[in-house]
């Protein structure tokens, strides 16, 4: 019995033992938190019911940040996100959908080299009328979340009757030593309420402690400057001013060089690190008023010297934004403005980075100007777009956004619904797209769409497509756009067209309304809608690549245009066009030269001349000895 006491005692003791170890070395710890969870919104802006003055209080823009350690969650959180059914969010009838984002900045002085986190968001309560779709993102790494109807329609008096904790997991390596960032932002639906926000996590986590400037990040540059003659690969140092006029210093192997006063705003220097040979491991250090505030390892290597026309982001500008503003390859006064759009018809159709999907790559962007849409798809055949927020409604697909490229003179991204990646590129009057098709796809086809969702909605008043032979089609689309101009005074206009493929045609189907008829030409007139699938045979050879010519005058002009601005110059070389394509804008923005070190300065610089120039446009089918204005 003495035995059985004390073997049970043992027993309990290594229990509690265990037990406490689990509860000291085990359980995550808070890291840091926004607000307190007790189903109360009180302690936040605009709490208990002003969510009515969330865009007067500035919330909801991309430079807008709440930084854990400087931010306060009375005067920097809201307690409100809208969505983008919220006409008090911004949405409405000609201003567009409007999205909103809030940013959380924090920084990690000690990082342990392994461990799981928690992103916990207590949500109090949330739209009854429109379910929210949010989306948070860990550095980069995106997260969705389908939330169930809540239990208000607007949130002016709150309950928790709904209240709902969202727990995305975040491992230690998503992390990282200096800047972190997180976004939350409502890609469908309506609002969202908070109870409150925080990160979960070990005990070997330790956070930085902001102070005059916050620094979201240090990397190098994949590019080299040019100053003085003489070339540099940036250090790129990521700067959020806070308070004072602090200087920055930058050292690289002890020795200085960069120094700069830091004012009220956000900077990405271009710390000038001397060129070298070969890849060099250096030591850097960031000091800010005698204190150093992040230093470090990087690799230095060889590369590129960059030019003005690489500074250009063509995504700047697109939220929000109308037709005649999107991402894409366009070049300097150019009629062929290919690019992706995903929204409806109306008032702001064409892009916006809110949504996370591709309706169709169409070839003319202009005011009261649309047309020719073109898209790669497999499986079943369906002849309308969808739905900007049911991607399922049509033939419209789902993109991942982190594979979404758009620097000057191309776009790409992976279109997920068929596992297709899809690359654009231009010259001024001719289209180049290279599709990558799934390697074991078993009915690889492109889409024509004469009838897309525009700014202006337009009627077909004749559509003629013709199979050429096994390579090529052309054809035109006639089109009237009614009451465009002030005093009901129409608009018509015909894009004729070339399209070639660098495979062999396989079949072809024509549709009209939604009759789908399998032939190799068609004479529509006056049909609602109406498109054309172009099969290919992509077992052997996966890449089918899609070149295109337009002209408002005949189809001999598109023809002409495509022969000599791509096919005779270029032949099938996608990449060929792509770098004719910078080169072209180099020779017209590299005349201005911008003297700054800071990186975000030049890219609002070169991007402004960008879109001045391609706002502007060249409505003559081609030119020198071959001008025929339309």
């Amino acid at each position: 019995n003495i035995f059985i006491t004390l073997s049970m005692r043992y027993l309990f003791a290594v229990k509690i033992l265990l037990i406490f170890s689990i509860s000291v070395f085990g359980q995550n710890q808070t890291i840091w938190q926004i607000g307190t969870h007790d189903n109360s919104a009180a302690e936040f802006a605009l709490a208990p019911d002003s969510f009515k003055q969330f865009l007067e209080h500035d919330f909801g823009w991309e430079d807008k940040f709440y930084l854990i350690g400087f931010s306060e969650p009375d005067r920097d959180w809201p307690y409100v996100l809208p969505g983008p059914a919220d006409g008090w969010g911004g949405t409405g009838p000609t201003a567009g959908i409007r999205s909103h984002v809030l940013n959380v900045l924090f920084g990690i002085k000690t990082l342990p080299a392994k461990g799981k986190c928690d992103l916990l968001i207590d949500i109090l309560d949330r739209s009854s009328k429109h379910a929210p779709l949010l989306k948070v993102t860990v550095n980069g790494n995106p997260r969705k979340i389908k939330l169930s109807a809540g239990n208000k329609e607007f949130p002016d008096s709150l309950t928790n009757k709904k209240s709902e904790t969202v727990r995305i997991p975040v491992d230690i390596a998503a992390l990282r030593k200096g800047g972190n960032e997180i976004t939350l932002t409502v890609l469908q639906g309506g609002w969202i309420a908070f109870d409150d926000i925080r990160l979960e996590g070990p005990a070997g986590i330790v956070l930085e402690t902001p102070n005059d400037v916050f620094i979201r990040g240090v990397k190098p540059g994949d590019y080299e400057i040019s100053s003085k003659g003489k070339h540099f690969q940036p250090l790129l140092v990521d700067v959020e001013h806070l308070s004072g006029t602090p200087q920055l210093t930058v050292t690289l192997n002890d020795k200085t060089i960069f120094e700069e006063k830091i004012e009220k705003g956000r900077y990405v220097f271009e710390a000038p690190m001397p060129q070298v040979s070969s890849t060099v491991t250096s030591r850097y250090k960031i000091v800010v008023a005698g204190r150093t505030v992040e230093e470090g390892t990087i690799e230095r290597m060889p590369q590129k010297l960059i030019s003005p026309a690489e500074y250009v982001n063509t995504k700047m500008g697109t939220a929000h934004s109308r037709w005649m503003i999107a991402p894409g390859p366009w070049m300097p006064f150019s009629m062929v403005k290919i690019g992706p759009d995903n929204q409806n018809a109306g008032w702001q159709a064409g892009y916006d980075p809110t949504f996370e999907s591709v309706g169709v790559f169409s070839h003319i962007h202009e005011w009261t100007m649309a047309g020719l849409g073109m898209l790669p798809v497999t499986g079943d055949v369906k002849t309308t777009v969808g739905d900007q927020s049911d991607p399922d409604s049509g033939y419209r697909s789902r993109i991942d956004k982190t594979t979404e490229k758009a620097p000057l003179g191309y776009y790409s991204v992976l279109l997920t619904d068929y596992n297709i990646i899809a690359e654009l590129t231009s010259t001024t009057r001719c289209s180049f797209q290279r599709y990558t098709f799934p390697q074991n796809s078993t009915s690889s086809k492109v889409l024509i769409d004469f009838q897309i969702p525009s700014e202006y909605g337009y009627e077909l008043e004749e559509v003629q497509l013709q199979k050429v032979n096994d390579h090529r089609l052309e054809g035109f689309s006639k089109q009237h756009s009614p009451h465009v101009w002030s005093g009901g005074i129409n608009q018509d206009y015909t894009i004729h067209f070339v399209i070639e493929f660098d495979q062999p045609i396989k079949g072809m189907q024509v549709w009209t309304d939604s009759t789908v008829m399998r032939k190799d030409s068609a004479v529509l007139i006056k049909p609602k809608d109406a498109g054309a699938f172009v099969e290919f045979d992509t077992h052997e050879k996966n890449i089918v690549q899609v070149r295109t010519g337009i002209s408002l005058v005949s189809i001999a002009n598109a023809e002409l245009n495509l022969r000599k601005e791509i096919s005779e110059p270029f032949g099938w070389n996608f990449d060929a066009v792509r770098e004719n394509h910078i080169d072209e804008w180099n020779k017209l923005i590299g005349r201005v030269k911008i003297y700054s070190n800071d990186r975000r300065e030049k890219k609002r610089f070169y991007t402004n001349m960008y879109r001045a120039l391609c706002s502007r446009n060249t409505w003559s089918d081609v030119n020198g000895e071959w001008m025929d204005a339309s």
